[in-house]
């Protein structure tokens, strides 16, 4: 048993061991204390990174590491914490400061960190449904909230019909391949391409892409915003660097670009019309990242490293100004009575300046302005597809990012150029938002000026 592969998923199950027998013992007055010990914990996971040797596999040739999904656990581990330290002030606002916070967004990261090293059907299986199962009880945890409970169960329904779906699609792939791991099969026989359809369509409901989007409005909107935040961040990126691991085995078959194709184009275009007829800004957000699952599943469309290089950075940036958007939406929603509809954000910058002006910055940087660094991600899934010869996707693409300004630009104008006719108790601001903001905000205008710091970590 090569034990080192495992150093980080080690680290992080004892640490939530740990944290659970704490909070066995633990009152509410204790919440800070377990909270701070949690966001800790990712950290020290990336730390340990450094000291994990790759290319390695490990539990009987399951788990394997290498270059890239290390990359990706760094990226996970390192929004976790930023998550965790964000999450303490929401709560006792809300007065639902459960204890079980501190440990159950560990476990889930565990099954996203497992997951982006799976070569096994039933270890990726395992790994998704840990993180699901997970994902449901926090969306749900919010006293006295019908929506948080409502947006739980939803979600429950429409993943379980998800789980289905990875179980028949593993059933058929172990009935084509003959084997439950991973590997190259060049045969198109009617099992194996049941096989792809079937786990391609769990996959796309777990990043929100159309026609498996309907949970994503409810559940975004449902959750305490802090919940968002990780959801739309976490789970997002490692799929799509599992997907990017994936991508050589199903590639070569015509079927994929068919199928990632029609997927991207429906994501693109429905979401983004869907989203101009929004007046929660927090489904507006939900709808934006189903658009956004189009984008990124175009980068997926070929094998081509430019192509998915492009990707991964794009999602890597795109995490945080996502973070740092429901950051700030988790600050304002701390005020009595506040909802999130479109007009409680009138005349935002009258009363707080920083935050509409940060808003701003992350909206206008998920458009993919420059200097933004998701002007640099989308340049390059753009100039990937015209030199793999798809223009009819370039253009859909460019077509539907420019869809998209329109609704955050009617934010945008809310905040600035309308008077509010609703006053709020002014917002006020916890130390780890504070940080999370500032992180957030500068990585999206240092990567946008300087791409390579960590594009070149990203590179095939």
């Amino acid at each position: 048993m090569n034990w080192n592969a495992l150093l980080p998923e080690i680290i992080l199950s004892l640490g939530i061991l740990v944290l659970f027998v704490l909070e066995l013992f633990s009152e509410r007055k204790h919440f800070r204390v377990l909270l701070l010990l949690a966001a800790l914990l990712p950290i020290v996971a990336l730390f340990s990174l450094f000291f994990v040797n790759f290319p390695a596999r490990t539990l009987f040739d399951v788990f394997e590491v290498n270059r890239l999904n290390l990359v990706g656990k760094g990226f996970i581990y390192l929004l976790t914490s930023l998550f965790l330290f964000s999450l303490q002030d929401y709560y006792e606002k809300k007065d639902s400061s459960y204890n079980e916070l501190s440990y159950l967004p560990l476990l889930s990261t565990l099954g996203l960190s497992t997951l982006l090293s799976s070569v096994n059907l039933g270890l990726l299986f395992l790994s998704l449904e840990l993180s699901s199962i997970t994902i449901y009880i926090m969306i749900a945890l919010l006293r006295r909230d019908y929506l948080s409970k409502e947006g739980s169960f939803k979600y429950l329904v429409i993943g379980a019909v998800g789980t289905a779906m990875l179980a028949l699609g593993s059933a058929f792939y172990y009935a084509s391949t003959g084997s439950m791991f991973v590997v190259g099969y060049s045969k198109e026989n009617s099992l194996f391409l049941l096989s792809l359809f079937f786990i391609m369509s769990a996959l796309a409901l777990k990043i929100s892409a159309v026609p498996y989007h309907f949970w994503t409005p409810d559940a975004y909107e449902g959750a305490p915003t802090p919940i968002t935040a990780y959801l739309s961040t976490v789970p997002k990126l490692s799929l799509y660097f599992l997907l990017v691991n994936l991508l050589a085995y199903f590639s070569h078959l015509k079927q994929w670009l068919i199928l990632l194709a029609v997927l991207s184009l429906l994501s693109m275009f429905y979401a983004n019309l869907v989203a101009y007829v929004q007046r929660s800004v927090k489904r507006l957000l939900a709808y934006s990242s189903i658009a956004h699952a189009g984008y990124f599943l175009l980068g997926l469309s070929l094998s081509d490293p430019q192509l998915q290089s492009a990707l991964l950075f794009y999602v890597s940036v795109y995490t945080l100004a996502t973070l740092g958007s429901f950051t700030v939406l988790t600050i304002l929603e701390k005020r009595e009575g506040f909802s999130h509809h479109l007009l409680d954000y009138r005349g935002l910058y009258s009363q707080h300046p920083v935050l509409s002006s940060l808003f701003a910055l992350f909206l206008f940087s998920t458009v993919g302005i420059p200097p933004m660094a998701l002007f640099v991600g989308k340049l390059g899934i753009f100039l990937g597809l015209v030199n793999s010869g798809l223009f009819p996707l370039a253009l859909a693409f460019v077509v539907g990012s420019l869809l998209s300004v329109g609704y955050y630009l009617r934010v945008v104008v809310a905040m600035f150029l309308e008077e509010g006719q609703r006053k709020f108790e002014p917002a006020k601001t916890s130390s780890g938002e504070a940080v999370t903001l500032l992180l957030c905000s500068l990585g999206v205008i240092l990567f946008g000026l300087f791409p390579q710091l960590i594009y070149n970590l990203l590179s095939l």
